[in-house]
């Protein structure tokens, strides 16, 4: 089955799986726990263990050596030289991610399904952060719950989710938060009463008065068709253009991400399924 839009380069990208950032978020996660004070702290403290154990002549050699091989490695990357590992994953360009029907029908028209949102966050409020008891509970409660929806959360509507780190809270200890997408909000309410929230949901209440420094939040918005749109330029997959959704494409099963820079989804109305495209085109070539 063909489709009103051009399919984008990275559609046929390989298929998302939640583990594969699980090292990434707890590493993200335990930097976070500590001020950048803390850490050169430590790092003074290791220093002066290599002092004890070797020579002076030597002591010096591991940082040295690792701060020349980040400099010179970055360098090179900035010439060209090497391969710039920052741009792994970035899709030069400009695209949309549209969602496709149930059964990988390809989409005729922007913005044509609705889509409810869940975010949920946590923060640990202890004074060891991350350390503090009960948190790698509610970590391992989320992270089994992600798990579970990524391998086979389609029977729920799951579409696909982003996990951020706030920014602007505090200086360590921040708050972690996910960003879910269903296909609606009754599907997002049958996965809710389903065993694995269940279980944790019957693990938070038996420890909440115990445990008063866990933080839990969510919030649930449900975007009727023609009321959302996005575009992501020079960027890599995430949000809504993470899913795992795929649509039938001329024989091919392809991510919904569709070429940003024709037809209707060239501009926000466009892509909201109420203009053609043509409505920015009094401002000037679009230069990118």
């Amino acid at each position: 089955m063909g489709t009103a839009f051009q399919p984008f380069a990275a559609a046929s990208a390989t298929r998302h799986t939640h583990p594969r950032s699980g090292a990434i978020t707890r590493y993200t996660i335990l930097r976070d726990n500590f001020t950048i004070g803390t850490w050169m702290a430590l790092g003074s403290l290791l220093q002066s263990l290599v002092f004890v154990v070797l020579p002076a002549r030597y002591a010096l050699l591991p940082v040295v050596g690792l701060l020349s091989h980040r400099i010179l490695r970055s360098l090179l990357m900035q010439l060209g030289l090497i391969q710039n590992t920052q741009m792994a994953g970035v899709y030069p360009g400009k695209f949309t991610a549209q969602i496709p029907g149930r059964n990988s029908e390809p989409p005729r028209r922007s913005s044509e399904q609705d889509v409810t949102i869940m975010i949920l966050a946590a923060r640990s409020n202890h004074a060891l952060g991350m350390l503090g008891p009960g948190y790698s509970d509610v970590a391992n409660h989320f992270n089994g719950m992600l798990n579970d929806l990524w391998k086979g959360g389609e029977k729920y509507g799951f579409l696909g989710s982003s996990s951020w780190l706030s920014a602007n809270e505090r200086h360590a200890g921040n708050q972690i938060m996910v960003i879910t997408y269903f296909r609606s909000q009754e599907e997002l309410h049958a996965y809710a009463h389903g065993p694995l929230h269940s279980k944790a949901w019957n693990w938070w209440n038996s420890i909440a008065k115990t445990h008063p420094y866990l933080s839990i939040m969510h919030e649930v918005y449900t975007v009727p068709k023609g009321q959302w749109e996005n575009i992501f330029v020079n960027n890599h997959l995430t949000g809504i253009a993470a899913t795992n959704a795929r649509a039938e494409i001329d024989g091919e099963r392809l991510r919904p991400l569709f070429d940003a820079t024709r037809g209707s989804l060239r501009s926000q109305l466009g892509r909201l399924g109420q203009g053609t495209g043509a409505e920015n085109e009094e401002y000037g070539e679009d230069t990118y």
